[in-house]
């Protein structure tokens, strides 16, 4: 896993694609609020820098943050002290049962480089980590 996103280009990806995390949130909020989850955990998977992780412990939501690259974990934990932060795949990590699962900013389109077949067990540890009317919000790049 080290060859993921090290320091150099951790930072330029939290600098550079910030805005992405910020404008959306205000939206994936929303949908978690026309849910009915106001509360409780979430899962973001691909959580990189935690700028997302940040707008969920705002609104009071308990976060875990999922991602492969030690060093943009290592930015997540300063940025939300309040948050528990792994370094996993989100394709292969054990997700807890929650409220809602999130995968912003394209993260799911790292498979597509290597194995496809992965996406379907995927959304399955999803589904079955999701309690009751919980969601999956994710985005792709079409």
């Amino acid at each position: 896993m080290n060859e993921y996103y090290q320091e150099d280009l951790a930072f330029i990806h939290d600098s550079g694609f910030r805005e992405w995390a910020l404008k959306s949130a205000p939206a994936i909020l929303r949908i978690l609020n026309q849910s009915g989850k106001h509360e409780g955990l979430v899962v973001d998977l691909g959580c990189g820098s935690g700028l997302w992780a940040r707008e969920l412990a705002k609104a009071s939501y308990k976060v875990l943050g999922i991602d492969v690259s030690k060093a943009m974990i290592a930015i997540a934990r300063k940025r939300v002290p309040t948050a528990e932060f792994r370094v996993a795949s989100l394709f292969t990590a054990d997700i807890p049962v929650c409220n809602a699962v999130t995968s912003i900013g394209e993260c799911l389109n790292y498979i597509f480089a290597s194995k496809t077949e992965q996406l379907t067990p995927l959304f399955r540890r999803v589904y079955k980590a999701l309690t009751p009317g919980g969601v999956f919000i994710f985005d792709l790049a079409g």
